[in-house]
């Protein structure tokens, strides 16, 4: 993901987990609130997913998954993916697939299908 779609700083985190609204997948909770500049996004997997090998490679997922997810975000929101200790079993294409439910949920995904194949390819999605 480029520098200018990251989230940093605690203060930010702690500001969205206070104010943002919330919609939940069985893999994830994605947390959003609206930002001053832009568009950026922040991902955190906790202990309870596994050990640090396994959150890395579930933050790394979530990560490219959002990357390809940008065109078709609400701009103008800071997002968080926080990611549920189920996440580490799950593959790459339920992860999409609960990530764009969550997104389409809060209303935030202008055309899910279109996401998903973006991430999955035209054979993946559904």
């Amino acid at each position: 993901m480029q520098k200018k779609y990251r989230l940093g700083g605690r203060r930010t985190f702690s500001y969205i987990y206070a104010r943002g609204s919330r919609a939940s997948g069985r893999y994830m909770t994605v947390i959003y609130c609206p930002a001053r500049r832009g568009l950026r996004i922040g991902v955190v997997a906790g202990k309870k997913v596994g050990k640090s090998v396994v959150r890395n490679k579930v933050k790394r997922r979530i990560k490219e998954i959002m990357r390809t997810f940008i065109p078709y975000l609400e701009n103008g929101y800071n997002y968080i993916v926080l990611a549920s200790q189920h996440a580490a079993e799950a593959d790459f294409s339920a992860l999409c697939r609960d990530l764009a439910g969550a997104l389409t949920k809060a209303g935030k995904l202008s055309d899910r299908g279109a996401a998903e194949r973006a991430v999955l390819g035209a054979k993946c999605a559904l």
